[in-house]
């Protein structure tokens, strides 16, 4: 146990606090979604946006705070009220940090009723993450889901036999209730013309950093198809997955074509599926969230053997709603007769047979349970101390000589 974590474990608990974290480092996902949600209710403790290494600047509203760096996150996890995540906490119950008495410790995770493997079910599972992965779950009070089918799923990849409360992702809220504030928006934080169709091209990260890049789709041959098809006039936006090292993302970047915007570096991506008008990826759970707008959805997979061969898959790709593809050439003509009635058909018998609660209120629900753990009385805002030996350790000047202990 560390010298860092031995003084965490002795931090008292603060009532009323609430921190988030997302694993892109970014004001996004289901964290999101819950800490609007309280918001919303005028929630009035604390709650804290924690961030190791960002790669950009933290866009955060009223009424949350920012916590950047390693050793504050730290400081501020051990300290929390109720953890909320949608991921596994990094390096954190494996350093010998303790959930300690009246903490609760909520897992959205990131996926919905994806298709790629997790967990301890990927082919190439490392023993040295999955000692992580049953660190984590060892703390979990609640994991979420937003289907019976990834309910399943979890009790067998994720180590974790708590309770899983089938409350739908709160980050799809938004695509099932209004999005024309939300789109127009992003529309002008991206500076897209007005009137324009929107296709994101929204391909997953290769587990391995030697994994090769697959081929990008033409993409003046996709506009063409999409005209045809839909008619309008169609810009098209990129976005490499945030998992990415950061050379594996200008490698991603460097394939994309004139006239296409990147847009890999905005912070969260159901505000980019709120403005899509298509959505073409291989094997993310976006399109599965995208879904449920009921908007056209393209799979196209030119690796699909080597993905599978390399991670899994839990289903054949041919058993979704959507057109699946593994050439660009396909890709077009998959648009040019798209058909959308049965797209429509095939995508409500999909949910149902997953068994898909996401209602547009599973924001609430979390919500109502973070308030029936705190009780009719809430906390109010005291400025959290952040003590000076932390501080200490985030400096640069000091940095290489706490490492050592801590």
């Amino acid at each position: 146990m560390s010298v860092l974590s031995c003084i965490c474990n002795l931090l008292p608990v603060r009532k009323g606090k609430i921190v988030f974290y997302s694993f892109t480092e970014s004001y996004a996902d289901n964290p999101r979604a819950i800490a609007e949600e309280l918001l919303r209710r005028g929630w009035n403790g604390e709650l804290v946006w924690v961030a190791k290494e960002p790669r950009l600047p933290l866009k955060l509203p009223h009424g949350i705070r920012a916590a950047v760096g390693r050793y504050r996150m730290r400081y501020e996890l051990s300290t929390a009220h109720v953890i909320v995540s949608n991921t596994r906490l990094p390096r954190y119950w494996t350093k010998g940090f303790r959930k300690k008495a009246g903490q609760l410790y909520i897992q959205t995770w990131h996926g919905s009723c994806g298709i790629k493997k997790m967990e301890r079910d990927m082919h190439n599972a490392r023993e040295s993450c999955l000692e992580r992965v049953r660190a984590d779950s060892r703390q979990i009070d609640y994991l979420l889901s937003n289907c019976r089918w990834l309910t399943q799923v979890f009790r067998g990849s994720f180590f974790y036999d708590g309770e899983i409360l089938e409350t739908g992702s709160p980050r799809n809220d938004i695509l099932l209730r209004g999005t024309e504030g939300r789109a127009t928006a992003v529309r002008a934080a991206l500076g897209l013309p007005a009137g324009s169709k929107l296709l994101l091209y929204a391909p997953t990260f290769r587990d391995g950093g030697k994994a090769p890049v697959p081929p990008m789709p033409d993409w003046e041959q996709l506009r063409e198809a999409l005209t045809r098809r839909f008619g309008g006039t169609w810009s098209i936006l990129l976005r490499v997955h945030p998992g990415l090292t950061e050379n594996r993302r200008k490698q991603w970047a460097l394939a994309e074509g004139a006239r296409v915007l990147n847009v890999s570096d905005y912070p969260d991506m159901v505000d980019l599926l709120v403005i899509a008008d298509v959505l073409v990826t291989d094997y993310s759970s976006c399109i599965y969230d995208f879904l449920l707008t009921k908007r056209p959805g393209f799979i196209y997979a030119p690796d699909c053997a080597a993905y599978e061969k390399r991670r899994g898959l839990y289903y054949p790709l041919t058993e979704t709603p959507f057109p699946v593809t593994e050439s660009g050439d396909r890709l077009a003509q998959s648009i040019c007769s798209f058909d959308e009635a049965a797209y429509q058909t095939a995508a409500e018998q999909f949910l149902q047979d997953k068994g898909c609660v996401d209602d547009g209120h599973s924001a609430e629900r979390v919500a109502d349970l973070i308030e029936k753990h705190f009780g009719k009385e809430k906390q109010a805002i005291i400025p959290s101390p952040f003590p000076k030996i932390f501080m200490a350790c985030e400096s640069r000047r000091l940095y290489r000589r706490t490492t050592i202990f801590f």
